[in-house]
């Protein structure tokens, strides 16, 4: 059964594009190989995972200090056949865990045109000091595609009606801090508003006519309540 299921997983997998990349591996992976009487490469649980294991391709351990940041070799030199296709490193869930060990940058990206060793920067955030030892795994790959960008300068970008509250909202608000004059809208309808005293507030709630009457618009179209000044 469990073969039939692994088979129709496959069959569907035949359909997808293929990336095809070309590995060459260090003389010191080669060693560890030797070592440890493993086969350096892309190293998947399944062979319909869609990542693959990167491991430290060092010969002795290295230990990383809290919040400290190293960079850590993996024995792969790697190069895409297809330019469409760019390699993506991410943390490796286990070593987070188990030691605070994730990528220093959260996701990095390997090019069609790299053309070396592949390294990684790999952070410490534990509290403790961690050790990485020779061929541990550290960190998963995978391939992307990514469409050829066709890029248009224009003067002005087209305004959108869809409000999307979260969608990078912190951006807005720094930039009314840094310049409310412009950005900040509320400010400009308040700076329109016509002041009142509390003897305008008194004679409006009492039913002053006149004054509740009394409205105008600016010259920049923004309704506002005109009253008296002391």
């Amino acid at each position: 059964m469990r073969y039939v299921r692994e088979k129709k997983v496959m069959n569907h997998l035949q359909d997808y594009l293929i990336c095809s990349i070309d590995i060459e591996k260090s003389s010191t992976a080669k060693d560890l190989e030797q070592i440890y009487g493993i086969e350096w490469g892309f190293d998947s649980q399944t062979p319909i995972d869609s990542f693959f294991h990167l491991r430290a391709c060092i010969k002795k351990p290295i230990k990383i200090n809290p919040g400290a940041i190293l960079p850590i070799p993996t024995g792969i030199y790697p190069q895409l056949k297809n330019p469409n296709f760019e390699l993506e490193v991410r943390s490796y869930s286990t070593a987070i865990y188990e030691q605070g060990l994730a990528l220093a940058e959260g996701i990095t990206y390997f090019p069609y045109t790299f053309r070396n060793e592949i390294w990684l920067l790999i952070e410490n955030k534990f509290e403790q000091g961690q050790i990485i030892q020779p061929a541990q795994k550290i960190a998963l790959l995978s391939v992307k595609l990514q469409p050829r960008m066709v890029i248009n300068y224009v003067d002005q970008i087209e305004q959108i009606d869809i409000k999307i509250g979260a969608s990078k909202s912190y951006i807005q608000k720094i930039k009314k801090d840094l310049n409310p004059d412009v950005y900040d809208k509320k400010l400009e309808k308040r700076n329109n508003q016509a002041e009142y005293t509390r003897e305008d507030v008194k004679k409006y709630l009492d039913g002053d006519k006149n004054l509740r009457d009394a409205k105008y618009r600016s010259a920049d179209g923004v309704s506002i309540h005109k009253g008296s000044k002391k």
